[in-house]
């Protein structure tokens, strides 16, 4: 089955911070070429989760949302279940699944361990 995944950035005012999330999120379809990938923004960068959302919605009747979050604060708690929440509303055939940030996910310190090891050659 081809997956339908929408992955959200925070956003920025740094355009360069946008344009290394759109590679990033380039990266990720390019390991998984038979899915939809599209990317969003919370906030200060287009597109915004809704319009991506709309964007998916026309392909597919089930979207997986991976907020690309450190950790469960406001943003992931409240304003993007908000944003889904009305979405959902307004789209009652399409089943819209929100995973986890980052979060204290081991692998996060092997990337410390390598950023360490980086700065202190």
């Amino acid at each position: 089955m081809k997956k339908h995944v929408l992955v959200i950035s925070h956003g920025s005012r740094e355009a360069s911070a946008n344009q290394d999330f759109k590679k990033l999120v380039q990266k990720y379809r390019n390991k998984h070429p038979k899915w939809v990938i599209a990317h969003a923004f919370l906030e200060l960068a287009k597109p915004s989760i809704s319009e991506a959302l709309e964007n998916l919605a026309k392909k597919s009747d089930e979207i997986f949302v991976l907020p690309l979050f450190l950790f469960a604060a406001k943003h992931v708690k409240k304003h993007i279940p908000e944003i889904l929440k009305t979405f959902r509303k307004n789209h009652t055939q399409v089943k819209v699944l929100l995973g986890k940030p980052l979060g204290s996910d081991e692998k996060l310190l092997a990337i410390l361990d390598q950023r360490l090891q980086q700065i202190s050659k």
